[in-house]
């Protein structure tokens, strides 16, 4: 699992309805949401490879949210992937938030140190 994270300076609602509408255009497949949570994964099928994207949003206080991104699938391409939703997260919300990318099993959130 390769997850990335970033720190938005816009509330967790908007966000959450920023990638709702990322899935609407990349035309993906729910695979669950827990909107209230701040959780939606879904899947995209593409050029004959499907990718799982799993969005987590928190919110952080002072109208501030934390993104994390997890995917799944090949391998090679994860990292392109997940800067590619950040890419469209960021033109849709028209921020420049800086990206932290980690291989981990144990994926530490926004909010720990």
């Amino acid at each position: 699992m390769l997850a990335g994270k970033k720190v938005y300076l816009q509330p967790m609602g908007m966000v959450l309805n920023t990638v709702n509408d990322i899935v609407e255009l990349q035309k993906g497949k729910l695979t669950s949401s827990d909107t209230p949570n701040g959780k939606i994964c879904f899947t995209v099928r593409m050029y004959g490879f499907m990718w799982e994207y799993r969005f987590s949003v928190t919110d952080i206080g002072q109208n501030r949210c934390c993104v994390q991104i997890e995917v799944e699938g090949d391998t090679r391409a994860r990292e392109k992937k997940i800067r590619r939703e950040f890419a469209l997260l960021d033109s849709m919300l028209l921020t420049a938030a800086q990206l932290e990318i980690t291989e981990d099993d144990e994926q530490k959130t926004c909010a720990e140190p």
